[in-house]
């Protein structure tokens, strides 16, 4: 199965052709924009657990991949969301973010390179966070009536109540691209609760490691 990421292919190929640096990221789904009052990108929330996923092209032989370059924003997420949405990220966590796939990349057998042109495969990452909203509804009940056993009745339910609970999410993407053929050959992310009062460096390196972790180890030769 191959991904269906035609409508990226154009985008890959404008972008290979512009200068690296921090760049505008766009995420695939309705995001609004990512600038929390630190400054920081911050992934995640109290103690909800960082979902990860990952989809790759199972054609892909990686073992042909010895080099990678870095590319932005992320082509498969202008091409479902186009210029709709914007997240800004910082700087700081835009190196973070960048430190974090190179260092684990190197440790995988893969080498940075410092033009797309030079490199077999492709990165480009995108952040974005969207507002949910959580139902919980519980029935309410008041107490057994202490009657004598012969007559006693159980409780008995008055209703529901009811709690809304309003909430963050956010996701950091990675795409991979095979350089020459322009097509996507592996993309991962991972998604979990905004928080503030969260590290943002380490909530980057944690995100960084989990997707990657699924990430082909290129074969020692």
């Amino acid at each position: 199965m191959r991904l269906c990421l035609e409508p990226a292919a154009g985008e890959v190929k404008r972008l290979l052709s512009q200068p690296k640096g921090p760049q505008l990221m766009s995420h695939p789904l309705r995001f609004r924009p990512l600038f929390l009052a630190s400054g920081l990108l911050t992934l995640v929330a109290c103690a909800t657990p960082m979902r990860i996923h990952f989809d790759r092209d199972p054609g892909t032989n990686f073992s042909a991949f010895r080099t990678f370059a870095w590319i932005g924003p992320a082509p498969l997420a202008r091409a479902k969301q186009g210029s709709k949405t914007n997240s800004a990220v910082s700087p700081l966590d835009d190196r973070r973010i960048r430190d974090a796939v190179n260092r684990i990349l190197e440790t995988r057998g893969y080498q940075l390179v410092d033009s797309p042109a030079k490199a077999d495969m492709v990165v480009a990452y995108s952040v974005g966070s969207e507002d949910k909203v959580r139902v919980h509804e519980t029935p309410g009940m008041m107490p057994t009536y202490p009657y004598p056993a012969r007559y006693r009745y159980g409780p008995w339910y008055t209703g529901s109540n009811v709690s809304v609970q309003q909430y963050t999410q956010g996701t950091l993407t990675l795409e991979f691209y095979d350089r020459k053929s322009e097509q996507a050959i592996w993309v991962g992310w991972a998604s979990k609760r905004l928080s503030p009062r969260d590290d943002s460096q380490e909530l980057i390196a944690e995100a960084v490691t989990k997707i990657l972790a699924n990430f082909p180890t290129k074969p020692r030769t």
